[in-house]
């Protein structure tokens, strides 16, 4: 294997160990039917963690831009290992704030500069294969590392005594990304400056901030971007306590307890799901050769909006339910790679962390705002918060189309 396919194969493992969180299909189930937390509680530890990313999540890619991706990259998992730890300590609410506190600091750190390493990569070496196609592949293996995770979490869950030893064992998988970041290149921690100054730190902040929100084409992909992954990260989880409600009383499994079943049946329907996902992603440059990807970009709001609405009037249909979010999650990990090659092509090299870093805390605010929102509504009426969303995601691409329209007129005339 020669050096770049090596590197790429690096990259792709980087994705798979990443999504080696043990806990993650049971979070949910964990806070509400372990802990005792309600929708909108959690709702609100959500929008901790997304506050954290928002304050974070420039700084974090400037640092990453201008004294290496590398070293941000370190302090990223050991963030994420602090939040692990307290998420298994945690008895009372603000622990789990604590944790969601440093799961944050971790989230800010990782999102964007991993993609900008990897852009740098192809750069540096010429590799003149599509952006997406390479990218598409690496978050293939980091589907395939969520859905591995989905079936050894299985075992997992029902062989260790409580469901908080999954953050423990979720340790094991980030040290070894870990050490996967320390053996990568030196040149991919290239930074511009050696030495740390407030005043120029700042500075390159507020640069950062300038030429997102002014240079129009970023600014576009950005609000795409980030507005679909909020709805996303508010709205995935949900399929927890959709399960729960659907399948309680029901055995399947006879040999184990009724509370061992529901975890069954929640980690086999995430690991399907992120088959299927990785599939999709992998896939996902095979959309741009054959359509329009801005076409396809838009179009996914108004399938989503469409599949959510489908969704609120058959909450109790455990088949429909679980077609429906993997096709949310086909959706996303067609649409992501996509939008990753569109903003990398219209951005500056030397910006790519920075900017792909305000598209994350762009989804963030977005997400902090909404999560607590779509909490309280779902603790009263899930089927109406499903309702609002898809009529939400409706709006915004006629909204879209209209605007497109109206911007192709002008370039006619």
């Amino acid at each position: 294997m020669d050096i770049t396919k090596k590197q790429i194969t690096k990259f792709g493992f980087y994705g798979f160990l990443k999504n080696l969180r043990f806990f993650e299909p049971y979070l949910l189930y964990y806070l509400t039917v372990i802990s005792g937390l309600t929708l909108f509680q959690v709702g609100i530890l959500y929008s901790i963690r997304e506050i954290i990313i928002y304050i974070f999540e420039i700084p974090s890619g400037v640092i990453a831009d201008k004294y290496g991706k590398k070293t941000e990259l370190v302090f990223c998992f050991i963030f994420y290992i602090m939040s692990f730890v307290i998420f298994f300590i945690a008895t009372d609410y603000y622990m789990f704030v604590i944790a969601m506190i440093f799961f944050g600091f971790g989230e800010a750190f990782r999102s964007g500069t991993h993609k900008a390493m990897i852009m740098q990569f192809l750069d540096r070496n010429e590799i003149k294969a599509s952006k997406s196609k390479i990218y598409g592949k690496t978050r293939s293996m980091s589907l395939i590392g969520s859905m591995t995770m989905s079936i050894i979490s299985i075992i997992f869950i029902i062989w260790l005594p409580e469901v908080r030893y999954l953050f423990l064992l979720s340790i094991i998988p980030y040290l070894l990304d870990l050490m996967l970041i320390i053996s990568y290149p030196k040149y991919l921690n290239s930074r511009t400056t050696e030495k740390f100054a407030l005043k120029d730190f700042l500075k390159e902040n507020v640069k950062a901030v300038k030429y997102s929100l002014t240079t129009v084409p970023v600014r576009k992909l950005l609000f795409g971007a980030s507005s679909y992954q909020a709805a996303f990260k508010s709205l995935k989880d949900y399929i927890q306590p959709i399960i729960i409600s659907i399948t309680m009383g029901v055995i399947i499994f006879s040999k184990y307890s009724l509370e061992d079943n529901l975890k069954i049946y929640i980690g086999a329907i995430y690991a399907i799901i992120y088959l299927v996902s990785s599939i999709a992603s992998k896939n996902a440059h095979v959309v741009v050769e054959k359509f329009n990807n801005k076409m396809i970009i838009n179009l996914m709001w108004a399938f989503t909006g469409i599949i959510m609405i489908v969704l609120s009037f058959f909450l109790d249909k455990i088949i429909i339910v679980f077609i429906i979010f993997l096709l949310f999650y086909i959706f996303l990990n067609i649409r992501r790679p996509l939008m990753v090659e569109l903003v990398g092509d219209a951005t500056d090299p030397k910006k790519r962390a920075s900017v792909l870093s305000v598209e994350s805390q762009l989804t963030s605010l977005l997400v902090a705002i909404f999560a607590p929102i779509l909490g309280y509504i779902a603790d009263r009426n899930m089927s109406l918060m499903f309702i609002l969303v898809g009529v939400t995601m409706i709006t915004i691409y006629m909204l879209s189309y209209v605007l497109d329209r109206k911007t192709k007129k002008r370039l006619i005339i």
